[in-house]
């Protein structure tokens, strides 16, 4: 799991192998969403689609963030 942004706590660190455990109630997936886009613009086209996504089921959010999490470590790291 990663931590150090808001709401980053249940989103996996590592690579996905299955749909990640539990529910995350909608206002919380945007706080897991908000916090590993943290430090970054978002225009109004930005968090209608954050919002958007964040009502998907919590799995997919999940994965989605990790993504995006592990990304922008792999870009630090370089």
């Amino acid at each position: 799991m990663t931590a150090g942004r808001p709401g980053t706590g249940r989103v996996p660190a590592g690579p996905v192998e299955g749909p990640p455990p539990g529910f995350v109630p909608g206002a919380a997936q945007v706080e897991i969403l908000a916090g590993v886009l943290a430090g970054i613009e978002l225009g109004v086209w930005d968090l209608r689609i954050l919002h958007w996504l964040a009502g998907w089921d919590s799995s997919t959010v999940l994965t989605v963030a990790s993504w995006v999490a592990r990304a922008r470590a792999a870009g630090s790291a370089q």
